[in-house]
């Protein structure tokens, strides 16, 4: 499984150093947080560097209104047209024609095809979906195309919705999947039916024998290995970490009053303020703390070369970098050649993180609402459902 940025606020210069330095991987781009001189930049950019470059159309809800959003042609089509006319080949081509150009533009070699937001899957978001697939294969120039599965919260809670979805999806004449599943928190989900029907969804698609990809992840998805997920996107803020659809509304909470700087500690799954490294330090576990160079960071090495780290000018962009260098590293070791050995390579994660924690723990060293001890549990239930429910399918075709 392999780790592409999901383009949020503040995110130009992280997405270009950091691809440039991985050797791998891509950016989703955000219509939200970005003009559109500034996204074809920014992918003319990161396909210079071999890299991919996709564009998220964010026609997630007809009456988002978010400023920057409004801004462009193929979102001011979609918010213009009614639902009925978005039905008639006019409508879904005024969305579409202007969005494909745009991609064409900055160098996408796939194109996303837009998609609602789910709120519950019906036969008309089914057909709504079928149909704007459709008038994309028609724009889309011979360019292989990825299906927007956007799901609210509530209905990724359903298997009925999950299963409904799969289903359609194995008519639908496109290359690939591009999921966005609404989370029921801010961040971390302590919802195991949330969780392991996510898995689910993805081994469905993925069954079909076409590529997903995996939008608005966090540290807590990389068990969508174990669902055969080729690609999970994450960023620097929570919200692209998690997808909140009230990111698309006005007004929207400036991301930059948040100053708080966390450490990722990928050997516990959890982050904490840097004060709590102080304390780390004083009863002797900070050591135990320190990235393994196998997961590629050296960002955060300042803050284990002597003074209390909560001293050290370690800043948000290092902090941002640290995680997302942290989390590819973990997608490209939980890579597996078989079902079985995705699963084991899962439990052997949660199972190791869990006693790190704790440990953690015991000393005093805490991550507050973003410590996954609360978390582990969660997923090792979700890796059971998905043992039980697709095991047998996945072991003899693993993707």
């Amino acid at each position: 499984m392999q780790l592409y940025l999901q383009f949020g606020h503040g995110m130009i210069e992280h997405t270009k150093a950091l691809l440039k330095s991985w050797g791998d991987g891509g950016v989703v781009l955000s219509p939200r947080d970005l003009t559109r001189d500034q996204i074809v930049n920014v992918g003319q950019a990161v396909t210079k560097l071999g890299r991919e470059a996709l564009l998220d159309p964010q026609c997630f809800a007809h009456d988002a209104d978010h400023h920057r959003l409004m801004t462009h042609e193929h979102f001011k089509a979609f918010s213009a047209c009614a639902t009925t006319s978005l039905f008639t080949p006019q409508g879904a081509r005024d969305v579409i024609k202007p969005l494909f150009a745009l991609g064409v533009e900055l160098g996408a070699q796939r194109h996303i095809v837009p998609g609602l937001l789910a709120r519950p899957v019906s036969q008309d978001w089914v057909s709504m979906q079928t149909h704007l697939i459709a008038i994309a294969k028609e724009e889309a120039a011979g360019r292989p195309l990825l299906a927007t599965v956007a799901l609210s919260s509530d209905s990724v809670r359903a298997e009925a919705d999950v299963e409904a979805v799969i289903e359609a999806a194995a008519k639908w004449t496109v290359e690939g999947f591009y999921v966005v599943a609404e989370s029921p928190s801010v961040y971390l989900v302590d919802d195991p039916v949330w969780t392991a029907n996510v898995l689910l969804l993805v081994s469905g698609l993925r069954l079909h024998k076409k590529p997903v990809l995996v939008g608005y992840s966090n540290h807590q998805l990389l068990c969508l290995a174990a669902a055969g997920a080729d690609v999970m996107a994450s960023g620097t803020w929570l919200n692209v970490r998690a997808f909140p659809i009230d990111k698309f509304y006005q007004p929207a909470e400036d991301e930059e009053s948040r100053r708080t700087i966390w450490y990722y500690c990928p050997q516990s799954l959890s982050e904490y303020k840097l004060p709590f490294l102080d304390i780390a330090k004083r009863v002797g576990v900070l050591p135990l703390m320190k990235p393994d160079p196998a997961f590629g960071s050296s960002y955060a090495d300042p803050l284990f070369a002597g003074p209390d780290p909560s001293t050290v000018n370690w800043r948000e962009p290092e902090a941002f970098r640290h995680y997302l260098t942290c989390l590819r590293g973990q997608c490209s070791l939980l890579a597996a050649s078989s079902f079985d050995e995705a699963v084991a390579k899962q439990k052997a994660l949660l199972n190791t993180s869990s006693q790190v924690s704790k440990q953690f723990v015991s000393k005093g060293v805490r991550g507050d609402y973003r410590d996954f001890n609360g978390y582990f549990d969660v997923n090792l239930a979700a890796i059971a459902v998905l043992e039980h429910a697709r095991g047998a399918r996945l072991k003899k075709e693993w993707p």
